[in-house]
């Protein structure tokens, strides 16, 4: 596992930068909007660090102790404070109502256990605060989750551990929190198909 999360968190930025055009809009919607004490789960290398607020104290999680190293460089180079945690997500090491906002981009989809992941992020959020998302989800069109059903066995592996049929709309909306908006929408990332995604808040 090592040597793969080391080729993983090498090759990261690299993939990342391919659609990063793309994707900055809603990192800006979620991580953003951020504020307070804020967990960003899976923070890998820190793509989302540009864009939270100056004032927002930023905890990141994440298994990879290879992305955590890149992560740290980056904070420093931009001069930010952070605290950064080894653990998964289906098992966070904060108390009930730790953080004012939780912030996921494009990570749920390589968790292992996704309703596990939502009800940690339940209850580490403090009542009246927020959990921020944007993911890429399973299509509603019956064809395309047929497609991305089977393209999934090999997509995971290619990935290592990414699922393109995941439902997280429903994982989250029946996750416990007092209201849920999302935004549909379907991300050109320059090949003849686009890829289902979803971004909103979930509050407590």
């Amino acid at each position: 596992m090592s040597i793969s999360q080391w080729a993983f968190a090498a090759a990261y930025d690299l993939l990342n930068s391919t659609v990063e055009g793309r994707v900055a809009p809603y990192r800006r919607r979620t991580a953003g909007v951020a504020s307070g004490d804020v967990l960003e789960i899976g923070g890998g290398t820190g793509a989302n660090l540009g864009f939270y607020p100056r004032d927002a104290r930023l905890t990141f999680l994440d298994p990879n102790p290879h992305m955590s190293v890149r992560l740290r460089r980056r904070a420093s180079d931009m001069h930010r404070g952070v605290t950064l945690v080894s653990g998964l997500g289906e098992r966070l090491p904060f108390g009930d109502g730790s953080f004012d906002t939780v912030v996921t981009t494009l990570v749920l989809c390589m968790v292992s256990d996704l309703r596990a992941v939502v009800a940690e992020i339940r209850r580490v959020v403090k009542p009246g605060g927020a959990f921020l998302f944007y993911e890429h989800v399973v299509s509603e069109r019956p064809f395309g989750r047929r497609c991305q059903s089977v393209l999934n066995p090999l997509w995971r592996l290619a990935t290592t551990g990414c699922n393109l049929d995941r439902d997280i709309s429903a994982a989250i909306r029946q996750g416990g929190f007092e209201e849920v908006e999302l935004t549909r929408f379907d991300l050109s990332v320059g090949l003849p198909v686009t890829i289902p995604n979803i971004v909103g808040v979930a509050r407590s």
